[in-house]
């Protein structure tokens, strides 16, 4: 807790973007998927399929608030997967980010449910134990992510997305 918020005090003044934030995850999140489809546990694969159920009934429900924190929180277990304390730190900190712009930038129902969408193929391929396809996926997905919310953004123009964001919860 300290660590992140010792990043965040040190971002906060920084003109941080999307892209800086989707530059990493193309980088980290697609490793994190290969290594997932490679060591997963059985009892995190259900946590993993858990979390994707859990999601589509926040959908359903309209539930955007929870639908989001269940799509962060399958970041987090794929990040997990690797066993490597620094890449789930930063994959943590770059979730709570993205938590953020998502909670000023409002996506709609369309792309909760295309996150949703992607998670279960990424979920698909680490299930088949198929690394190349689960990192394949995860690319996508964080391109897909980073598009939409570049288009959310420039809607948004001149309003500074730091406002209210990486302030302790």
């Amino acid at each position: 807790q300290v660590v992140t918020q010792s990043l965040a005090n040190y971002l906060y003044f920084k003109d941080l973007t999307i892209e800086n934030l989707s530059e990493l995850r193309r980088i980290l999140e697609p490793h994190a998927a290969k290594r997932a489809a490679e060591q997963i546990s059985d009892d995190d694969l259900i946590k993993m399929e858990e979390i994707n159920r859990q999601t589509r009934i926040s959908l359903e429900q309209q539930n955007w608030d929870r639908a989001t924190q269940l799509e962060v929180d399958f970041h987090r277990l794929v990040a997990k997967q690797t066993e490597n304390p620094i890449l789930i730190l930063v994959t943590d900190f770059i979730e709570k980010l993205l938590e953020d712009f998502k909670k000023i930038l409002k996506p709609d129902a369309d792309f909760m449910n295309s996150v949703l969408v992607s998670h279960e193929k990424i979920f698909t391929a680490i299930t088949n134990k198929n690394g190349d396809a689960a990192a394949r996926e995860m690319l996508n997905h964080v391109l897909d992510v980073e598009c939409y919310l570049q288009q959310l953004k420039q809607k948004e123009k001149g309003s500074r997305l730091w406002d209210n964001c990486l302030l302790p919860s």
